[in-house]
């Protein structure tokens, strides 16, 4: 199917956005929202980077019924890309793998992730483990669908841990 010629899926994403954005104010007023995926696309939303002056770009499948943590994930991507852009001289990511207390580093687990396939290979990419975090901290709660080494995820300690990387 062709990809559709508006943003009426993605136009759900907004409302978490705005929420995302009073707690944590690195985030641009407003986010470029692409046109629809089609309906036969496998994915449900896509975080696609950054624009030029740093606005996030996200797309949803026009099928799409968005949810919560769906949004909240892609923002999650957003985040990890909007303070990797404030300061490449950190590893933002071994921050978060040392508050979570996993094993080894997180290019050990990409590393892993890259020997598997299919969806074994998303639940170990230390990407999706970050966006899975976020995800559960700002809606307070939920079933992390990455691997989690045996550590359940604090939502109340986990959003204040995303948001002391502001400072």
């Amino acid at each position: 199917m062709p990809d559709p010629t508006s943003n009426v899926s993605g136009q759900q994403l907004l409302p978490f956005y705005f929420q995302t954005r009073l707690a944590f104010p690195i985030f641009p007023p407003t986010p470029q929202i692409d046109f629809d995926l089609a309906a036969d696309r496998n994915s449900d939303a896509v975080f696609r980077g950054l624009t030029g002056p740093g606005q996030p770009i996200f797309t949803v499948r026009e099928d799409l019924v968005l949810t919560q943590r769906t949004a909240f994930h892609e923002i999650g991507h957003a985040y990890e890309a909007l303070l990797q852009r404030k300061d490449a001289s950190v590893d933002w990511r071994a921050k978060y793998w040392a508050f979570r207390g996993f094993p080894g580093t997180w290019q050990e687990a990409a590393a892993q992730a890259a020997t598997q396939t299919g969806l074994g290979q998303w639940v170990y990419q230390p990407q999706e483990s970050w966006a899975e975090a976020f995800s559960i901290a700002m809606a307070g709660g939920g079933q992390e669908k990455t691997v989690d080494y045996g550590r359940t995820i604090n939502p109340t300690a986990t959003k204040l841990f995303f948001q002391s990387l502001l400072k």
